[in-house]
């Protein structure tokens, strides 16, 4: 099961994240910043690649601070690009 990541510009942001994410039924887990991904904030909600359309949808409509998407491949995280 591949994994995903949403990073967000600041830890207020990821906290009102939580809330969107848990309110559309994405299961999450908040997890450390990877050191490579730029981000100020030092949290990161982590979820399954499944749920990436609904993810991107939920940040969409809830105007977030958002840094970007990540995929898990290895041990590496890979920006996602817009689509």
């Amino acid at each position: 099961m591949k994994q995903c990541i949403a990073a967000f510009k600041t830890t207020y942001e990821t906290l009102n994240a939580e809330d969107c994410f848990r309110d559309a039924g994405i299961k999450f887990r908040p997890i450390l910043k990877p050191r490579k991904i730029g981000s100020s904030c030092r949290m990161v909600l982590r979820f399954d690649e499944s749920l990436l359309p609904l993810a991107k949808k939920v940040v969409a409509k809830s105007k977030l601070e958002f840094a970007g998407f990540y995929r898990q491949e290895g041990e590496i995280w890979i920006k996602i690009e817009n689509d």
